[in-house]
């Protein structure tokens, strides 16, 4: 069955980043060459390392002192976040992650929003529901 994105959330710990709307992973490994002369003309590869990153948008709301004010503080200081990206309550993905870099875009006519893209760093957990 398919799902909708309403229930969906970025997280950092337990608190959620608030008026955010928009949330994407990217998930990626390696797969180094292998060929060799047994290899019978064919390219032959392997399974290499993995790695994630992701991005999220939204209304800038800095006053969301645990969510998109930690997010800002997290890049000044270059630490990692725990977060966690909901599609949601059962369905979701889990990692800690560089802030990278934080867009603020305000038009004249129109509301004011952020973006922040993340570079994983190490494993990220996927938890499906059954």
């Amino acid at each position: 069955m398919a799902l909708t994105g309403k229930d969906g959330g970025v997280y950092i710990g337990a608190n959620k980043v608030v008026e955010l709307s928009n949330w994407s992973l990217d998930l990626g490994a390696d797969t180094p060459e292998s060929t060799n002369f047994d290899s019978a003309g064919w390219k032959e590869f392997i399974a290499g390392l993995k790695e994630w990153s992701g991005s999220a948008e939204g209304n800038w709301k800095m006053s969301d002192t645990n969510g998109q004010n930690a997010i800002q503080q997290a890049w000044l200081n270059g630490a990692a976040l725990d977060l966690e990206f909901r599609l949601n309550a059962t369905n979701k993905y889990a990692g800690s992650a560089l802030v990278t870099s934080i867009g603020v875009e305000t038009p004249v006519n129109d509301k004011i929003s952020v973006s922040f893209e993340f570079q994983g760093t190490g494993a990220l957990t996927p938890t499906v529901a059954a």
